[in-house]
């Protein structure tokens, strides 16, 4: 059992010393890198085609669809977050860089407060969320793909930002797949027509 206990410490530090090698060479590698540590990792991500500029601002805010993973162990969500992203007249100062490796939340060439990416709508859902896409159509209309087998769609404007309950609640089910899968797209042509695929 100690074996196994000091593997499990010796794997956690070389991945730590991994990230804090990227971190540390990341700004010569991208143009802006912004971090966000989740409670739990996620299998989907897609950004929203919603851009707002705010008054007098050097940035934008844009939206991000997540998901959970919390293997059985919590509660899993449908989330939506924000991200203030710079815009491209923005100038990237890549001297205030600071490799300070013990933060959570990094970044470089912008503002590195750590609260560039906030999640402000969770929705219940049934197990993990293996993918999520929103309908081009509709972006509000958001599709996943559940462990079962279902693929639930939720309109996120009919759902409070924090859940109320442990409810899961999308405005459909679709059934017919007996096993996951993580096959998911909305048309690009024709509004609300969907497929899926599983294994």
């Amino acid at each position: 059992m100690e074996g196994v206990e000091y593997n499990e410490a010796l794997e956690e530090q070389i991945v730590d010393e991994e990230y804090k090698i990227w971190k540390k060479n990341s700004p010569f590698l991208y143009d802006l890198v912004m971090t966000k540590p989740l409670v739990w990792p996620s299998l989907t991500v897609q950004w929203l085609p919603q851009k707002h500029i705010p008054d007098n601002c050097d940035y934008s805010q844009q939206k991000v669809i997540l998901g959970t993973l919390t293997s059985g162990g919590e509660q899993n969500y449908l989330m939506v977050a924000h991200v203030k992203m710079p815009l491209d007249e923005t100038p990237i100062n890549i001297k205030q860089y600071v490799d300070n490796t013990t933060s959570d939340c990094g970044g470089f060439g912008f503002s590195d407060t750590g609260n560039n990416i906030e999640v402000e709508i969770r929705i219940n859902h049934d197990g993990e969320v293996n993918r999520a896409r929103f309908m081009p159509q509709k972006p509000n209309i958001i599709a996943t793909k559940t462990v079962s087998g279902e693929v639930h769609i939720f309109d996120t404007s009919k759902h409070p930002a924090k859940p109320e309950n442990d409810v899961v609640k999308p405005q459909l089910r679709l059934t017919g797949h007996t096993k996951e899968g993580y096959g998911l797209s909305w048309s690009d042509l024709k509004e609300s027509h969907l497929l899926s695929g599983s294994d």
